[in-house]
């Protein structure tokens, strides 16, 4: 028998300078408020290693759990929750998709609630 692999949701993050004109000048990069990031995110059953290496951050989908967080170390954004509904937020067409099918229990706790429209 095969054991089904769990998915993962991976995000690669690569640092540039919100100047790139200015990144002659001494220093211009050691300050954090000169860089912005490039995002990106795949799902993948099971971890290669080059993904365990690269990824900013790894998700577990079918455990709900943080296998990495190499973006943000501090503790309070290694909650799987918090980070599930920043992904959901910034790729809701990707996340909506997979997590329907995997688990649509848990994602429509972070779904916005419908109204009802009331009948005549």
């Amino acid at each position: 028998m095969t054991k089904i692999k769990d998915l993962h949701l991976l995000a690669f993050y690569v640092i540039k300078p919100r100047d790139p004109r200015r990144t002659k000048e001494k220093g211009y990069m050691q300050d954090p408020a000169n860089h912005q990031y490039d995002e990106r995110i795949e799902f993948t059953r099971g971890l290669s290693s080059k993904d365990q290496m690269y990824a900013g951050v790894i998700l577990n989908l079918n455990k709900k759990t943080v296998i990495a967080n190499r973006y943000d170390y501090s503790k309070q954004n290694s909650d799987f929750d918090k980070l599930f509904k920043y992904f959901l937020e910034g790729y809701p067409q990707y996340i909506e998709k997979v997590m329907s099918e995997l688990d649509p229990e848990y994602l429509e706790q972070f779904l916005p609630k419908k109204e009802s429209v009331p009948t005549e």
